[in-house]
C-alpha cells in the first residue's frame, strides 16, 4: 500500500488533513508552532506519557509503540482528541499501557536457603524466573527474586508467591533519537508474607505491586513488608519501613496511603482502611548475645504495646538466607535446633491487629554447654509437712563425693526455665521447695562458687501427690 505525501499547508491555514484508510494509511500532519496542551486521560488505567515532536507522523507512531497500528483510534478516545487524525508538536499523548509493545525483562533468583520449589522442582541459585513463575517456600526456608529493574522481592518461610508481570516498554524519546525504556512489575502472593525492597528508579510505567486475594499494595520506590497469612479471616496487612505505599482494597473500592513507619489492615468485608503507627523496634542491648544448647532458650525483652513477636534467624546479615521465622507470645524462644555458630537474628513487636513493628537485629552464638563442673548422682523428692523437699548428691568430674559449702536450686513450669516458681538456698544439698502442686517441673543446681551444673533436670509430681504418693525416688531426670 502507498501512502501518499505530507503536503504543506498555506501559510494561512491553522490545521492540515490527514486521509486514512482502513490501517491509518496515511501520515499525521503537524502544525509548526503550535503546541496543544496535554488532554486528560478518559479513563485511570496505567499509561505513558510521550510528547508530539515536529519530524513525527501518525502512521509511524502507531506502527512503532502499539502491539496494534490500528488501535490508534482507542489511543485517540483515550486522550479525548477531537480529531484522531491531527497532531501537533509539543502535544502530550498519554499511551495505554495494554496497547504498547513491550518485553519481557529478566527475573532471577539470588539467594535460596533450605526447601524452595517451582511447580515440584527445586529453584536453584541463578535460575530464571519467567513471568508466570510460582515460587513456594517451605517451612525454615526461603528466596530472594530480583526483577528487571533490581527490586528484590524476599519470600520468608511457608509462602507461596507469582511473577505476574516483569516487563519493560520501550518509548520513543521526544527529546532523542532513541528510546527510554520504562518497568512495570507484579507479584502476586497467595499465602505467607513477603518483604520487598524497590529500586528508586524514575521509569516506573507502574508502581510495583503487590497483589494478594484482597488487596493491592503499589509502590515506586520504598521498603515494606506484606503478608497474607490468615485464611480465616482472609485480612492482609501493609507494614513500610521506608518511603509511601499506597494499599488498595478492591472489593471496597477503598484506599489509603501508608508513609514510612506506618501499617493497615485491608480487611475485605470494610470500607475503611486505618493506617496506625507501627511498633518501635524492641531494645536488644541486655539480652544475651549467646544460645547454650539443648534448649537454646533466648529470652526476649518487654516492648510496651507488644501482644506478641516475630523472630527471624539467617545466616547472613540480610537476612536473604532465613532459616527460622517464629511468632512468639511467650517471654523467651527456644534456638537449640540451630546447629553451632553465628548467626543472624531480628526482633520486632506485634501489636493487637497482628501489625508487625521495626526490627531489632542481634549477632548470636549458638554453642553447645560447656562441661559440667560436677553431676547429680542420686536424687528424692519428699513431703514434710507438707511441704515438697529435694535432697540430692553430686560427683565432681572425677568421680569423687562433691563437698561444697553452699548450694542453690531454680525450679520453673518450663524447660526454658523462664517462668520461675522457686529459688532456695541451702548449706546441705537439701531444698525445702515450698507447696507443689502436681505436675511437671524443670531445675537448674549451683553447688558453691561453681558454675551451674550447666544441665536442665525435670522432676514429676504425680496426680495423688500428698494423698497417697508421699516419696519419689531417683526424682530428677536431665533433659536430653
Amino acid at each position: 500500500m502507498k501512502f501518499p505525501h505530507r503536503t504543506r499547508p498555506h501559510p494561512g491555514k491553522a490545521r492540515c488533513t490527514l486521509q486514512l484508510s482502513i490501517l491509518l494509511a496515511a501520515l499525521a500532519c503537524v502544525q509548526p508552532g503550535m503546541a496543544q496542551p496535554a488532554p486528560t486521560p478518559s479513563s485511570a488505567e496505567p499509561s505513558l506519557p510521550y510528547t508530539v515532536k515536529s519530524s513525527d507522523k501518525l502512521i509511524r507512531l502507531a506502527r512503532d509503540m502499539l502491539v496494534k497500528p490500528a488501535d490508534w483510534n482507542e489511543v485517540a478516545r483515550f486522550n479525548q482528541m477531537k480529531d484522531p487524525n491531527f497532531i501537533t508538536p509539543g502535544q502530550r499523548l498519554n499511551i495505554p499501557l495494554r496497547l504498547l509493545k513491550s518485553t519481557a525483562s529478566g527475573a532471577k533468583v539470588v539467594s535460596v536457603s533450605g526447601d524452595v520449589q517451582t511447580g515440584g522442582t527445586p529453584l536453584l541459585l541463578g535460575a530464571a524466573v519467567p513471568e508466570g513463575t510460582r515460587v513456594q517456600t517451605g517451612a525454615n526456608s526461603s528466596a530472594v527474586v530480583q526483577l528487571g529493574d533490581g527490586s528484590q522481592v524476599k519470600l520468608l518461610p511457608n509462602t507461596l508467591a507469582q511473577v505476574v508481570s516483569n516487563r519493560d516498554y520501550a518509548m520513543r524519546d521526544a527529546s532523542a533519537s532513541g528510546s527510554t525504556t520504562w518497568f512495570s512489575g507484579m507479584i502476586r502472593l497467595s499465602q505467607g508474607a513477603l518483604e520487598t525492597l524497590a529500586t528508586k528508579i524514575a521509569n516506573r510505567a507502574t508502581p510495583l505491586q503487590i497483589e494478594t486475594p484482597t488487596s493491592l499494595v503499589g509502590v515506586r520506590g520504598t521498603q515494606f513488608r506484606v503478608a497474607f497469612d490468615d485464611p480465616a479471616s482472609k485480612n492482609a496487612r501493609t507494614e513500610v519501613v521506608e518511603g509511601l505505599v499506597r494499599a488498595d482494597n478492591p472489593a471496597q473500592q477503598a484506599g489509603a496511603d501508608l508513609p514510612t513507619g506506618t501499617g493497615a489492615l485491608v480487611k475485605p468485608a470494610e470500607k475503611e482502611i486505618r493506617v496506625v503507627k507501627l511498633l518501635d523496634a524492641p531494645d536488644l542491648s541486655g539480652i544475651p548475645s549467646e544460645v547454650v544448647k539443648p534448649l537454646g532458650n533466648w529470652p526476649l525483652p518487654v516492648l510496651a504495646g507488644a501482644s506478641a513477636y516475630r523472630v527471624q534467624v539467617a545466616s547472613d546479615s540480610q537476612f536473604n538466607q532465613i532459616v527460622r521465622d517464629l511468632k512468639v507470645t511467650g517471654t523467651g524462644v527456644e534456638l537449640g535446633s540451630l546447629v553451632t555458630g553465628s548467626w543472624y537474628a531480628r526482633v520486632r513487636g506485634i501489636d493487637g491487629q497482628g501489625l508487625e513493628g521495626f526490627d531489632a537485629v542481634r549477632q548470636l552464638v549458638v554453642r553447645n554447654p560447656a562441661p559440667a563442673s560436677w553431676r547429680v548422682a542420686n536424687s528424692a523428692l519428699s513431703l514434710q509437712d507438707g511441704k515438697t523437699v529435694l535432697t540430692l548428691s553430686g560427683l565432681t568430674p572425677d568421680g569423687l563425693p562433691l563437698n561444697a559449702t553452699s548450694y542453690s536450686v531454680d525450679v520453673a513450669s518450663d524447660a526454658g526455665m523462664t517462668v520461675p516458681v522457686a529459688a532456695v538456698s541451702a548449706a546441705e544439698p537439701r531444698f525445702v521447695l515450698g507447696d507443689l502442686k502436681p505436675g511437671t517441673y524443670y531445675v537448674r543446681l549451683r553447688a558453691g562458687t561453681q558454675a551451674p551444673d550447666g544441665e536442665v533436670y525435670r522432676f514429676d509430681l504425680p496426680g495423688n501427690w500428698g494423698a497417697t504418693v508421699f516419696d519419689v525416688g531417683f526424682a530428677l531426670q536431665r533433659l536430653k
